[in-house]
């Protein structure tokens, strides 16, 4: 059995990074900027960017994740918190996903032993992020 946190390492981080890359090139920022903002190298910002990172999950097809990652560009574009800030967003965002079931399907996928039916470990782990809602995390 692959461990939560291995998927979640793998694929939702660095699907969260490339929505928010993406919602910051679309609110203006080039790609030098958005590196600076949230701590990443140009060169992953570029590959977020061009879809060849984060593409297996899409959190944007949730709409209250897709909320919070437009707040977090939102802030991130008028007022940079600063790349530690950024993470640990993305983090608690992930976290927010874990205790919804939101990766379920992709652990299967990944991991046919997997039973999303039987299984409860997400909910019950990171139960104390399941009652967050968009804009949760306001300024």
């Amino acid at each position: 059995m692959r461990s939560v946190f291995e998927i979640a390492a793998r694929h939702l981080h660095p699907a969260l990074r490339r929505a928010l890359a993406r919602e910051l090139w679309r609110r203006g920022l080039g790609v030098s900027e958005i590196a600076r903002r949230t701590g990443l190298s140009k060169s992953l910002v570029s590959r977020y960017l061009s879809g060849e990172r984060g593409g297996l999950i899409d959190p944007l097809g949730y709409p209250d994740v897709a909320a919070m990652i437009r707040d977090l560009a939102d802030r991130v574009a008028e007022n940079p918190p600063g790349p530690p800030a950024v993470e640990a967003e993305l983090i608690r965002i992930a976290l927010y996903m874990l205790s919804h079931r939101y990766l379920c399907g992709l652990h299967e996928r990944i991991d046919p032993s997997i039973d999303p039916s039987k299984c409860n470990i997400c909910p019950e782990l990171f139960a104390a992020y399941r009652g967050a809602s968009p804009g949760w995390k306001k300024g």
